[in-house]
């Protein structure tokens, strides 16, 4: 691959259009086009599962074709959240102002020009150059003369037949990870909010767990609904909010900002180092959740496996940190603030201006739990849902180092200081 193969232009050169989506409100429906905005784009990918809808008359009489993209664009995440990246792979969809759409032309695949952007020379460039004093704001006209430089289309193909197997592998991890959550989460909703083990006894239907579990649920349910002889209690009896720990002024910690939680899953991004000033404070296994508007609506939560052993990390004033009593397992505040009741009542706890609202940690402490009067039934859902969270630490462990060498490869491969094959050698050691 040599230097003459590539040619070094504005990114414009390279799209047939570039531009963002719609301003005005549209109507919200159960079914129909999804609106994708920039909350709804993480990972690579649009998050289709936390988007919005709206009508397909709306689609087709109020939109015009800026917003609504087409499949092969490419979406860069704009205003607030800024820089995330996906290529659109579905039809009738559409954006909101706070997401461009670039379509690639005949001279660049959409999975090259996503890597164009995502190289990290790149993207820091564009980052560098958002400008807003409250929201920081990418302008596609300014970002659309950003210098770039792409190969023939033959270079492309191989570029990305190296590194779409590390994507492809990332990819396969995520969905692990979101099976693993899924099936944690059901087994905790069924077991300890929805009581199915004890309304079976109690309808006298078969049973489906193993017969030591089985044998842990009440028999019937008692008159306040609950299974007979558990404990309802606040949240502030069960779970420690913002536990009291310490960190020395000035010294260096773990630091988490808000932009760090994500909206889906439990794994937040690589903390940094920075100098402690003032924040929450957490170790591995807190959940963090957000309190304020709208990162509280949006879902932003965390539970936190991955800070260096026995340390403390900091963070946003605007997290509330849960963390569970024993015999409780450490992973069960996670699963309840996932929980669409939990998120109802801390939402509509919320006070405070437009715009500017949050819940106080006092509201999220009266949130009712239901307990087991017996430690065994927690210890069994422990031996469960342990290995499930582990495996889930491990697995996004192995994707950020496959990211890590995606990024390290992606510059030397645009800038021809590594050759193809050099680069396939290192993919293969890397998987």
């Amino acid at each position: 691959m040599t230097t003459d193969e590539w040619l070094e232009a504005p990114l414009e050169h390279f799209l047939t259009r570039a531009t963002y989506g719609f301003t005005n409100p549209m109507p919200t429906t159960s079914e129909g086009p999804f609106m994708v905005t920039a909350k709804d784009i993480n990972d690579g990918r649009i998050v289709y599962e936390q988007a919005r809808r709206t009508s397909r008359n709306a689609y087709l009489e109020r939109l015009t074709d800026k917003s609504r993209p087409n499949v092969g664009d490419v979406l860069v995440t704009k205003d607030g959240t800024l820089g995330r990246i996906a290529i659109v792979d579905r039809a009738d969809i559409c954006v909101n102002q706070s997401v461009a759409v670039l379509q690639p032309n005949n001279l660049i695949r959409s999975a090259f020009l996503k890597l164009v952007l995502e190289e990290p020379n790149n993207h820091q460039r564009m980052l560098s150059e958002a400008e807003g004093s409250t929201i920081k704001h990418i302008y596609i006209t300014r970002l659309a003369k950003q210098p770039v430089r792409v190969p023939s289309l033959a270079v492309q193909d191989s570029v990305l037949s190296i590194v779409s197997p590390l994507d492809r592998k990332i990819e396969l991890n995520r969905r692990m990870n979101e099976t693993l959550e899924a099936m944690a989460r059901a087994i905790f909703k069924d077991w300890f909010v929805d009581f199915g083990p004890t309304r079976a006894k109690q309808e006298g239907r078969a049973p489906y767990l193993a017969p030591d579990i089985w044998s842990l649920f009440p028999d019937r349910l008692d008159d306040e609904g609950k299974p007979e002889g558990w404990n309802i209690a606040p949240l502030g009896t069960c779970f420690d909010v913002n536990p009291s720990e310490a960190i020395r002024p000035g010294s260096e910690a773990p630091y988490l900002d808000m932009a760090a939680l994500p909206t889906t899953g439990p794994n937040a991004d690589e903390p940094v180092d920075r100098e402690f000033r003032s924040g929450s404070k957490f170790r591995n296994g807190d959940t963090l959740v957000a309190r304020i508007t709208p990162c509280l609506e949006n879902g932003k939560t965390a539970y936190i496996q991955h800070l260096p052993a026995d340390s403390v990390g900091w963070g946003s004033t605007e997290f509330i940190v849960l963390r569970s009593r024993p015999p409780i397992p450490i992973f069960v505040p996670y699963l309840v603030a996932r929980l669409e009741d939990f998120r109802e009542h801390a939402i509509r706890s919320m006070t405070g201006t437009s715009g500017r609202q949050r819940v106080n940690a006092s509201d999220i402490q009266r949130y009712f739990l239901f307990s087991p009067n017996k430690s065994e039934l927690w210890q069994v859902f422990a031996r469960i849902g342990t290995p499930m969270f582990e495996r889930i630490a491990a697995t996004q462990a192995e994707s950020r180092t496959l990211a890590a060498t995606r990024d390290l490869l992606l510059p030397k491969l645009m800038s021809g200081e590594v050759r193809i094959r050099e680069a396939e050698k290192a993919v293969e050691d890397a998987l």
